[in-house]
């Protein structure tokens, strides 16, 4: 079995990632019990409790919050989901921000120091790969990657091939990023500005009236007054109120929510699920029995 880490910044990212596997790639839902989990991620061979219980248990509850004590320390295993035909789990992985480089390595570090110098067949998992998505944000597709490679290149070896939606396979693992942004004569944006027309084609007269209810009512100190990102968030998650009244981005375009319709019809839905997809594995010859 293969397994991909996709280190997304945000839940809707995963969300996005998630659907558009499922849309586009033949991906299946992983319901399953940590317990349950293929080793290395889950226990099995000389892994007692698995990589993902290790971490969510590696901070003692009484040095954390009420609030803290809620939820796994960050990077965390949000989801997981599988391609059956070709043995591969993806495992959606929440980080926040680009700057959280220190927390991933660490993960990437425990993950590689687990697998190295045991004996083929020890775990369930025979190889991994690492998908990294962006925002272009206003720094741009070239200025994000630069800053990926600075920050990633003493753990992977060398990126300086890295593009945005290729795979570099030269590496300690095959690594790849895939940054959000307007188009290819405009490198800045975020997945947002994909998200909105998603929406707007699915509710039409009530994305309309939501912008015009956020354009007519903003103030200058408001958060959408003062990046564009912020003011697609505040349209899209205000479109879709009517069936989640109260819930967040993540649950309006989630499955019960942004029809799938608009998934097999973006281009970018089709793109990043092929970049998923197209991981150059090292060992060709790994089989759908593992």
């Amino acid at each position: 079995m293969r397994a991909v880490l996709v280190f997304c910044e945000g839940r809707h990212d995963i969300v996005f990632a998630q659907r558009s596997l499922g849309t586009h790639g033949e991906c299946k839902w992983v319901d399953k019990l940590i317990s349950e989990l293929p080793s290395p991620f889950g226990p099995g061979g000389v892994a007692r409790r698995g990589l993902i219980a290790q971490r969510i248990e590696q901070h003692a509850l009484g040095d954390l919050s009420v609030r803290g004590a809620l939820h796994p320390p960050l990077p965390s295993f949000e989801s997981i989901v599988e391609s059956v035909s070709t043995n591969t789990m993806f495992f959606m992985i929440r980080t926040h921000g680009q700057d959280q480089s220190d927390d991933i390595l660490k993960l990437l570090q425990d993950l590689a120091t687990t697998l190295t110098n045991v004996p083929t067949g020890t775990f369930e998992v025979s190889e991994y790969a690492a998908a990294f998505l962006f925002d272009a944000n206003g720094e741009g597709v070239s200025a994000t990657l630069a800053g990926f490679c600075e920050r990633y290149r003493t753990h992977f070896g060398d990126l300086e091939s890295l593009e945005h939606g290729k795979w570099v396979d030269g590496t300690t693992v095959p690594v790849g990023c895939f940054v959000f942004h307007r188009g290819t004569d405009d490198p800045v944006g975020t997945i947002e500005d994909h998200l909105v027309p998603m929406v707007r084609g699915a509710w039409p007269q009530r994305y309309a009236e939501a912008e015009r209810f956020v354009d007519e009512n903003k103030h200058i100190e408001d958060k959408v007054s003062n990046r564009e990102a912020e003011r697609l968030k505040a349209l899209i998650t205000v479109t879709g109120q009517f069936n989640h009244p109260g819930d967040p981005m993540s649950i309006v375009i989630g499955r019960g929510g942004l029809p799938r319709l608009q998934f097999e019809s973006s281009e970018l839905s089709k793109e990043l699920a092929a970049f998923l997809a197209a991981v150059p594995w090292n060992n060709q010859s790994v089989c759908v029995d593992g």
